[in-house]
This record gives C-alpha cells, sequence and structure tokens, in this order.
C-alpha cells in the first residue's frame, strides 16, 4: 500500500512538473513570435505612433473548457488614432490580425470573468463573432494583470470611466459574503486548534475521521458558484473554496468526535490487557488496540498480560473514543510521586 502511494505520488508530480515544464517553453515560444513580430512591424511605425504588447485569445478559444493555457497568442496592439490594430501569431505559426475603432463601444472592461480567465484581467474589442480578448502582456506574472490592463485601457481611452473591478484588487472585508465564509473558516480553525489543545478524549481509529475529513472537498464544488453569483471574483471565489474546504476538513473530525461524545451514554470501564510497552488491547473483541506512549513509563510499572479498566467512548456516530481524564489523573500522580523521590534520594 504505501509502494502505491509513493507511485502515485511520483506520477502526481511528474505530471505538474511535465505541465510547467510545456508552459514554460510555450511562454518562451510565444515571447519570441512577439518580438519577431514588433521587429517586422516597427520600422513602419510613425514616430510618436504608441503600441503596446498583449495576450489575445480570440472568443471560442476563450469560452473553451478544456484548456492548459490562459491565452491564445502573444501579440501587438497598435493605436493607429481612429482605429486600434491588433496583431498575434498563434505558436503554430497563424498570424491573427484585427482593426476595431478607437471608441468606447468597440473598447470595454471585462476583468477576471471565470475560471476560464486564466487569472487574467481582460478587454473586448470590437462586437459579435469577430470580437477578441485582449490582456496587457504581464509575461507569467498574472498578479500584475488587473493594473497594467486597466493602464491599458486608461491609456487608450482616457476619458472612459473605469469599473470599480478596475481600479483596485477585491477587498474580501468588503464583501459580506466573502467576509463571511473568511470569518466561518477561521472559527472552525481556532475551534478545531482550542480543541485539540484542551481536549481529553483520544481518537482510537483516526483514518475513518480523516477519510470523513477529505469528503469536504465536493463542498468546494458547491462553494465557488455561489461566492461567483455573489460577484466575488473567479479567482477570489476559488480561493475562498479552498480555505473552507480546508477549514471544515480539519475541523470536523473534532466535531464528528464532539458530537459522539455527547450523544453517547459516557465513558464506559473496559478491561484492557498490556501486551508490551504502552500497547494495551481489548480483552473482549469490539473496541480498537489503543497506544499511550506519551506516558510509556508509566505503563512500565506494570507486567505484561496485566489488566487496566480504559474510559471508552464509543456513541451513535460509532467513533471510538478514550476518554483520558481518569487515567491523566492517575500518571499525573505517578509522575509527580517519582519525581519527588528522585528528587529525596541521596546524592540528587
Amino acid at each position: 500500500m504505501k509502494l502505491a502511494l509513493l507511485i502515485a505520488q511520483l506520477v502526481l508530480y511528474s505530471l505538474l512538473l511535465g505541465i510547467l515544464v510545456v508552459m514554460f517553453l510555450r511562454e518562451r515560444r510565444a515571447k519570441k513570435l512577439q518580438n519577431a513580430l514588433l521587429n517586422e512591424l516597427q520600422p513602419g511605425f510613425a514616430p510618436q505612433q504608441r503600441w503596446f504588447r498583449v495576450n489575445l485569445a480570440r472568443l471560442p478559444f476563450f469560452s473553451r473548457r478544456m484548456r492548459l493555457f490562459g491565452f491564445e497568442a502573444k501579440g501587438l496592439l497598435i493605436d493607429q488614432g481612429e482605429v486600434l490594430r491588433v496583431v498575434a501569431v498563434r505558436p503554430d505559426g497563424e498570424r491573427l490580425e484585427r482593426v476595431v475603432p478607437k471608441a468606447p463601444a468597440s473598447v470595454r472592461w471585462r476583468g477576471n470573468t471565470g475560471l476560464r480567465s486564466a487569472n487574467l484581467h481582460w478587454l473586448e474589442l470590437g462586437a459579435g463573432p469577430d470580437a477578441i480578448m485582449v490582456a496587457a502582456d504581464t509575461g507569467m506574472n498574472a498578479s500584475a494583470s488587473r493594473e497594467a490592463t486597466a493602464d491599458l485601457l486608461r491609456a487608450l481611452l482616457p476619458r472612459q470611466p473605469l469599473e470599480a473591478s478596475a481600479l483596485d484588487d477585491f477587498a474580501f472585508e468588503k464583501h459580506p459574503t466573502a467576509l463571511a465564509v473568511v470569518v466561518a473558516a477561521l472559527a472552525l480553525l481556532v475551534g478545531a486548534l482550542t480543541d485539540i489543545a484542551i481536549t481529553e478524549h483520544q481518537l482510537l481509529r483516526p483514518r475513518s475521521l480523516h477519510l470523513v475529513g477529505m469528503l469536504t472537498a465536493p463542498l468546494g464544488l458547491l462553494l465557488y458558484p455561489v461566492l461567483v453569483r455573489r460577484k466575488v471574483p473567479a479567482r477570489e471565489s476559488l480561493a475562498l473554496s479552498v480555505l473552507g474546504v480546508v477549514a471544515l476538513g480539519i475541523a470536523l473530525p473534532g466535531i464528528a468526535m464532539r458530537a459522539d461524545q455527547w450523544l453517547s451514554r459516557g465513558p464506559a470501564p473496559t478491561p484492557y490487557r498490556l501486551v508490551s510497552g504502552a500497547q494495551l488491547q481489548p480483552v473482549e473483541p469490539g473496541p480498537p488496540a489503543v497506544t499511550l506512549n506519551q506516558v510509556r513509563e508509566y505503563w512500565s510499572q506494570f507486567e505484561p498480560g496485566s489488566i487496566h479498566d480504559l474510559d471508552i467512548v464509543h456513541g451513535p456516530l460509532g467513533v471510538w473514543q478514550l476518554d483520558r481524564s481518569r487515567l491523566n489523573v492517575a500518571t499525573r500522580d505517578w509522575y509527580r510521586r517519582r519525581d519527588a523521590a528522585a528528587a529525596s534520594a541521596p546524592g540528587s
């Protein structure tokens, strides 16, 4: 089993590394084609003519569900006075070119419209099926896309007012739904850490609840569209969905333990046989084995095979727990007496 998991991890890491290498090579080739295009066109530019490096995607490419890359080609946006000319070269060598009027009706802010926007902020140029999407070329640094693309729109149409999403990055604290998700996630994490710090109950079969925690992953599929419908940008919606899933996944085992504990009839003294060290096996089949390595010295005073009652909690949810409150009193008292005897021994 461990070997299979290791092989699966190696395959996954190799796949991710391969994707990163392919993306890097494609980015480098697209940049070379863009530079070659600039070298070709620049001699024909007027002395004061403005041009901008852009990423480009036609609407059919932009609407694809399955794609690895965030843009179709890198190219140039050239300000020709009354019109804007966009020229780009795809990695396969196909040349793309559009000319649109330089007017507010033809140059529209679209922003980060969803996961398919590739974490970039876009402008839509033109109208109808020939419209194209362009974003300021910020290399592989997508985080600078909003500001750079907004500056591009300012440069082209300085009198056109910008939408709020173009003026500033999304503020979680100013959006009620986003803020509620953040607060709920932090509350779950703080609650889980507090529970771990103060609880005297030990989970005896942790794998079962860890699997339950992993089942929270589908919550992200439910939370993401809710956030998008509440006007939270796609990138932030994805981050909040992951945060919610992680927080609930960490907190859920503790929640299940507390719920099962409250629904149970309380701890039941259950006879266990000391096997070796701090390993104990139930005398009667049913409860799981118990390992108490934290107090191994305490158990070393007993002979293997000796019988001890442990307080086991097993409620209607099927969670097995050891209530250590009574055991902790006994172990603390034993360690206190041991330390006192060592301190009063001659020569100490």
